[in-house]
């Protein structure tokens, strides 16, 4: 018996080693939702028919299968591609081996697949505990579902027995936990893939920026002095020309800054004060641009949301944030609402617009270097924002729709001990 139970598991588990495989060596594929749900619809399909041709002898009259574990994994990971296919090779398989009990068998599967499915839609987005405990109850509620169908449908007494039904049962929750280790395995594998190409292409354009900024400041400044001098005494078609010249110097200095801020986004000097008093002074800026662009600004915020960072750098990061989602909102001249609360020990900033939002694959490459979903955007001040919620040890992730708008969300630790720390912002 203990043979077939680890034959079965190793019929499990094996497609699913070469569904992360295939993920873990090609990157661009896993990134491809639509490639990537197949792959593990076939792979858990697969796993069901060896699964289903070579059972586990649980008694001498009755052989049991792991598909259930299976289905619950195509459809969580795989979402309903991948729940369609693995379920289509199970129907198929359970049809040739024979019609009896083809009906009952497909009605509990069924239900399972449907009961899965409500957990898939933000099922990617959830913690790894949360996915585990998700993944835990669905394998009980399984084990209810096809022990009452054998139970009540076949009269099985053998399955009324509490030992054979707990040896049934712990194989099913260890088959699960292995097949879940192994699932976010290969999304922590990619996850850490990615972090590293980004830190290398950051270190690398962090430390190209500083050279060229520096570079191009210095005649920068000279040629901004003897512009400067020449308007002084410049008239007519002259005096516009060199205002015009200055105005794209200016442009150029404030590009020249994203690139210095980019390259050492080092907090210098951090103080304590509250999230509301900072988003205020944003609100008090910003509120003419959004007004004349007429877009809605909202902000409201908890109180006492106490941090510690260098003032004028996270108020830059926000603004940045804020200023696309403006822009973004300009063509349906729409709203934007920053939202300020804690969640546990953290400080969120949450700020969501009804714009004209991004696809997936915009979003993988938001904060990249150059990139830019503006037309004559840099990507600087996306990039420079980045790295400033870095440096404190925060997270920024985003959240967006095609047509329906994006979700910006600041995560910063907070300052519990702030009654010997406040400054008040400048």
């Amino acid at each position: 018996m203990l043979k077939d139970l680890l034959l079965d598991i190793l019929d499990i588990l094996f497609p699913l080693l070469i569904y992360q495989f295939v993920c873990i060596t090609n990157k661009n594929f896993y990134k491809r939702d639509q490639h990537r749900q197949m792959l593990l619809g076939l792979c858990c399909g697969t796993a069901i028919v060896l699964s289903m041709l070579l059972p586990a002898t649980i008694t001498n009259d009755f052989d049991g299968d792991l598909r259930s574990i299976l289905l619950i994994i195509s459809v969580l990971y795989g979402s309903y591609r991948g729940g369609i296919i693995s379920l289509t090779f199970f129907l198929v398989c359970r049809f040739f081996i024979g019609m009896d009990g083809f009906f009952i068998s497909f009605v509990a599967s069924f239900i399972i697949c449907a009961a899965t499915y409500p957990f898939a839609a933000r099922f990617h987005k959830r913690s790894p505990q949360t996915r585990f405990i998700i993944c835990f109850l669905l394998t009980i509620a399984s084990f209810i579902i096809l022990w009452c169908a054998s139970v009540f449908t076949y009269q099985m007494d053998e399955l009324k027995s509490i030992s054979i039904t707990f040896q049934i049962f712990l194989l099913q929750l260890i088959t699960m936990c292995m097949s879940v280790f192994l699932m976010e395995i290969t999304i922590k594998a990619i996850s850490m893939q990615e972090q590293i190409i980004c830190t290398e292409k950051l270190n690398v354009t962090s430390q190209l920026a500083a050279s060229v900024a520096h570079e191009i400041r210095s005649p920068l400044t000279s040629i901004k002095g003897f512009l400067q001098l020449l308007l002084r005494n410049a008239e007519g078609k002259e005096k516009q020309y060199l205002e015009i010249s200055m105005v794209e110097l200016n442009r150029m200095e404030y590009i020249l800054n994203d690139f210095l801020n980019y390259a050492k986004p080092q907090i210098e000097t951090k103080k304590v004060f509250t999230v509301s008093e900072i988003l205020n002074q944003i609100k008090e800026s910003i509120d003419p641009i959004a007004q004349s662009n007429s877009v809605g600004l909202d902000v409201v915020s908890e109180d006492n949301l106490w941090i510690q960072a260098d003032q004028y750098k996270i108020k830059q990061a926000l603004i940045n944030i804020i200023k696309n989602s403006i822009d973004a909102s300009i063509a349906s001249k729409g709203q934007v609402s920053i939202t300020a609360y804690r969640q546990l020990n953290k400080v969120c900033i949450k700020i969501r617009d009804n714009g004209v939002g991004m696809t997936s694959e915009q979003l993988s490459i938001l904060g990249t270097p150059f990139y830019s979903t503006k037309m004559n955007g840099t990507g600087l001040g996306l990039m420079v924002t980045f790295r400033i919620v870095q440096a404190i040890n925060g997270k920024l992730e985003f959240q967006s729709v095609k047509g329906e708008g994006t979700t910006a969300l600041v995560i910063l630790p907070s300052v519990a001990d702030h009654k010997n720390k406040y400054h008040p912002i400048d």
